[in-house]
């Protein structure tokens, strides 16, 4: 047998290489896919009335709507509930394949999971009453500002006081609830704390949303992604190409505004995310 029928033969008994992942072929080939989810991280990711919803799981939905049309068919989806405690384990196991709920995406992460295009972005900041016009974190140097002991928001703050010479006096508060009495009683001039939940006690606050503004400065920026395996970027490239039409195209501003925008809360779109939606990425958080 010459050496060109023996190089056939080889090349014949080679397996060929699929163009896309194995869990992306598996997801195209049974029409099914396995989502994780939160159980009560709501407004991204919870159940009510026994089936997931959220502002994360209407995301992963709007993905598969794309992705159905590719299978020729519709993929039906396996829920996997999941906690703080079983999202890595389980996605390493291979139980589900993409977590539909807030997860913060760090450098540290990044290493070993994938994230898709940020969905939302969080941050420490700090927020007074609007009519004292304390617009940077500078104007408070001196004053008082409430502080939940232990949480990255005081050691952020605390370090920035200390480099800056702003001499902060900081006013303890066990809960973020005791926080915002603090602020509401005049007993401190501003809080630093995460600003999702600022602006959803803002909201609920007897003077109103409109009586309390930030200072402009982040102490810290925190987006969120979808998670994913870091084996599967083909699965990831066609969830970003989702992603990123809904993004830029305006569909999820109407989506997120749908979660963060009604009777319930008021957090809007903030310039950071609404940049983010502009021009897609997965920066990873700061500092």
């Amino acid at each position: 047998m010459n050496s060109l029928k023996l190089l056939a033969l080889a090349l014949a008994a080679t397996p060929v290489l699929s163009l896309a992942d194995p869990t992306l072929d598996r997801i195209m080939q049974t029409k099914e896919i396995r989502l994780g989810h939160w159980t009560d991280d709501e407004p991204f990711s919870f159940v009510e009335a026994g089936q997931p919803t959220g502002y994360a799981v209407e995301l992963c939905k709007r993905f598969l709507q794309d992705l159905s049309k590719k299978a020729g068919g519709e993929i039906r989806i396996k829920w996997v509930p999941l906690d703080s405690k079983t999202r890595f384990s389980l996605l390493d196991g291979g139980q589900y394949d993409i977590l539909c709920g807030g997860t913060t995406n760090t450098a540290e992460r990044q290493q070993k999971y994938a994230f898709s295009h940020t969905i939302f972005v969080t941050g420490t900041r700090v927020m007074g009453r609007k009519d004292r016009k304390l617009t940077s974190l500078a104007a408070y140097k001196g004053l008082r500002l409430g502080v939940m002991p232990g949480t990255t928001a005081t050691k952020l703050i605390t370090q920035l006081s200390n480099e800056k010479h702003y001499n902060y006096v900081f006013v303890p508060g066990k809960t973020a609830d005791e926080l915002w009495t603090l602020l509401e009683q005049g007993k401190v001039d501003g809080l630093a704390y995460d600003d999702t939940q600022l602006l959803d006690h803002a909201a609920h606050s007897k003077a109103g949303p409109d009586a309390y503004a930030f200072a402009h400065e982040y102490l810290s920026v925190q987006p969120y992604g979808l998670l994913l395996r870091k084996s599967d970027p083909d699965l990831l490239k066609a969830l970003n190409r989702t992603l990123s039409d809904i993004m830029i195209g305006g569909e999820a501003t109407g989506i997120y505004n749908r979660w963060f925008m009604n009777a319930k809360r008021k957090t809007p779109l903030n310039h950071i995310l609404r940049e983010d939606f502009n021009t897609p990425n997965n920066h990873p958080a700061f500092p």
